[in-house]
């Protein structure tokens, strides 16, 4: 097995443990907004294990994906319905989290097969992470509280560096995987996960800047 198999998949996707643990070992100290990521990060640890086995197995995993794109969206709106706990803003959220799900059901029914990679609603996720998460920063950027001892915006400038630096490998995916070398497609997949790796830092930064500001 070479270092970049161990890093993509195992190092990184272990990186999610940080954060995990961090956050159970503070559950009762840290808010409402980060339970709800440390939910999300157990969740998508329990899938990039099932997806690792998968491969491990050569059997393909990219249905896993469709699904699994679903569940991150609606995790991510969970957490900044609660992080923005705003009336006007959680309307927008609601919708988002009842369409987005029948979108990809449809694009996975009428467009995009289970065992490719789903180019129409992985951007699409991608892009409104993006928005709600520049929401957010901008709406927080006048706060009494310093930029680096401010927990959410660790957490949407972790989110922010992962979906914008992944965006347009999300929509030239299939691409890539058809037409790449093999060498071209190593180096993008060792980017991604050093952006995944950076995110899970910066949850891990979050929640133990929260737990201090609790002392």
């Amino acid at each position: 097995m070479s270092f970049s198999d161990l890093y993509v998949g195992y190092i990184v996707p272990a990186s999610t443990l940080a954060p995990i643990i961090s956050g159970l070992i503070f559950y009762k100290r840290i808010n409402k907004p980060l339970r709800a990521l440390v939910a999300y990060l157990s969740i998508a640890l329990l899938i990039n294990i099932a997806g690792i086995v998968m491969a491990s197995h050569r059997t393909n995993n990219l249905p896993l994906l469709h699904f699994y794109t679903m569940f991150e969206l609606l995790a991510v709106m969970l957490y900044y319905k609660y992080a923005f706990a705003s009336k006007a803003l959680n309307k927008w959220i609601i919708w988002i989290m009842i369409l987005y799900p029948i979108l990809c059901v449809i694009n996975f029914t009428f467009f995009q097969s289970i065992y490719q990679f789903n180019t129409y609603t992985r951007p699409l996720e991608a892009l409104i992470i993006i928005v709600f998460s520049g929401v957010y920063l901008g709406l927080h950027d006048s706060m009494d509280k310093p930029g680096f001892d401010n927990p959410g915006r660790w957490v949407a400038g972790g989110f922010l560096i992962y979906f914008c630096s992944s965006l347009f490998q999300f929509i030239f995916s299939n691409v890539v995987s058809r037409k790449a070398p093999a060498d071209i497609k190593l180096l993008i997949w060792n980017l991604h996960a050093t952006f995944v790796l950076i995110m899970y830092i910066f949850f891990f930064i979050a929640i133990i800047k929260h737990e201090r500001g609790k002392r």
